[in-house]
């Protein structure tokens, strides 16, 4: 059984997803991950996210962390099964430490990814999706930005709703340093995480075409320490954070605004590190 027409409008608008993240693991606004977009159609998302990170007050250490990420996904329904999509990222770093500012900006390094849908039921009263998702980060960025080696994501995604509600459910693994690893390199440690969104639809006026939607995210990301390169060091390295992100979404035809603040709850640095502050994110996605 299929939904009304109106109905299908208006869900082919909302139930759309585009993958886009400083790594894909906690990528803020994560509804409607397991649901694919219509075949042959284009999306183009972009946000600001804003994040900072701070010595805890009872540490020993000092210093300031400042980043600005701009990331541009762009992503098409290949077949109404699967989605093909890449990312760029345009990165600004700030940090200071004992009194000393470096700064570092430029092109993130590419993220291609593919989605597909093996499950997908439509009926009147509950829509269920399900998508595993694979991708891979070439080392393509600027020369302060760049990871230098290979990186590969692996995640399963899961989409639920039931009248004007929604529940997603991500989860995801980012394996660092998989391919072409010079040896030198000190390699990130890799990240899982799991997100959990719920979010309710409120349709603004009679057109079926503007909706907005409260969301409320929580997430849980952990980070390996890192493999020390030639030289390197490992200590210091690796963080569980656990975090409550509570957004808004606004919908006017195929046109979705969006914005969260996210803040951490609970966090463990392993050794002397900055802690996460709470990030902001405000987006727009088109779907053509």
């Amino acid at each position: 059984m299929t939904t009304k027409p109106q109905s299908r409008t208006v869900l082919l608008t909302l139930l759309l997803i585009l993958i886009s993240v400083s790594g894909p693991v906690s990528a803020g606004i994560t509804i409607d991950a397991g649901l694919t977009p219509p075949e042959g159609r284009w999306i183009v998302r972009t946000q600001m996210r804003i994040m900072s990170r701070e010595a805890a007050p009872e540490g020993m250490n000092t210093g300031s962390m400042n980043r600005t990420m701009v990331p541009v996904v762009i992503v098409h329904g290949m077949s109404q099964s699967l989605t093909l999509g890449l990312r760029q990222v345009y990165d600004s770093r700030s940090m200071t430490m004992n009194g000393m500012t470096t700064k570092k900006s430029g092109r993130g390094d590419l993220y291609l990814f593919a989605k597909y849908k093996i499950l997908r039921i439509n009926t009147r009263n509950y829509t269920l999706g399900i998508a595993p998702v694979f991708g891979v980060e070439s080392p393509t960025g600027s020369a302060d930005i760049s990871s230098d080696y290979w990186d590969m994501y692996a995640g399963l995604y899961v989409s639920g709703r039931a009248g004007a509600w929604a529940l997603d459910l991500n989860l995801g693994r980012f394996a660092r340093g998989v391919m072409k690893v010079p040896t030198d390199a000190t390699v990130e440690g890799d990240e899982f995480g799991v997100d959990l969104a719920f979010s309710r639809q409120i349709p603004v006026g009679n057109s079926g075409q503007i909706a907005l939607a409260p969301v409320l995210e929580l997430s849980w990301q952990n980070i390996d320490p890192v493999t020390p390169g030639l030289g390197a060091s490992a200590a210091n390295t690796g963080e569980s954070v656990f975090s409550l992100a509570p957004g808004l979404k606004y919908t006017v035809g195929d046109l979705i605004l969006e914005g969260l603040v996210r803040f951490p709850v609970a966090q463990d640095q392993k050794g002397m590190q900055l802690e996460m502050k709470p990030m902001a994110l405000l987006g727009v996605r088109y779907m053509f």
